[in-house]
């Protein structure tokens, strides 16, 4: 009996170590809903939790379709902007147009380079070109996310990690990260 404690307390440490180092590299970090709605129902509003890895874009550039964690700073003001020298502020979005592409908000739906994105209900925004080095993220709870409708298109540096699991609540584990489509998104405030 003791041998089982001692071994399961060390298979435990052992475990927060690596946890704790691939935090602080930044090679796992943890992503927190914070109290937004953007990426509902993907990423549960108020209390959803998700873990992010900083390997895949040490070898690849982000693509349409991921969902990134970007370092921000809330301004003076209260405003959230990306900022990849911050960190007190981890935003989880959705890239929705790479470097070069051409994207729209009209008739309800999202376009890119005249392609409609998805099927989640957006309000209008006008075109955007997005530059060298620059991504168009949005949330998938397009009525109640701070995006890039709002601050703009994102540096690439102020990109650090892509989202791979939604592991709290329980019941919302999963390691799909697409949007589902023509699903609600779940709560828009948290009470």
């Amino acid at each position: 009996m003791v041998r089982w404690i001692t071994r399961a307390l060390a298979i435990f440490v052992v475990v927060a170590i690596a946890l704790i180092v691939l935090d602080f590299a930044e090679l796992l970090v943890p992503v927190d809903a914070n109290g937004r709605a953007s990426m509902a129902s993907t990423i549960p509003a108020c209390n959803g939790r998700a873990y992010a890895e900083g390997f895949t874009y040490k070898i690849r550039e982000p693509e349409r379709g991921d969902i990134v964690a970007i370092h921000a700073a809330r301004g003076p003001d209260g405003a959230i902007a990306p900022d990849r020298d911050a960190n007190d502020l981890v935003l989880a979005l959705r890239v929705a147009a790479e470097p070069g592409d051409q994207i729209v908000g009209r008739d309800g739906a999202v376009f890119v380079n005249g392609i409609k994105l998805d099927d989640i209900d957006t309000p209008p925004f006008p075109q955007v070109d997005v530059g060298g080095e620059q991504y168009f993220v949005l949330g998938d709870n397009r009525t109640a996310a701070i995006d890039s409708r709002t601050f703009g298109p994102v540096l690439q540096n102020a990109i650090f990690a892509k989202v791979f699991v939604v592991f709290w609540p329980l019941r919302d584990f999963t390691f799909r990260t697409d949007p589902e489509s023509g699903v609600p998104p779940g709560p828009t405030r948290c009470d």
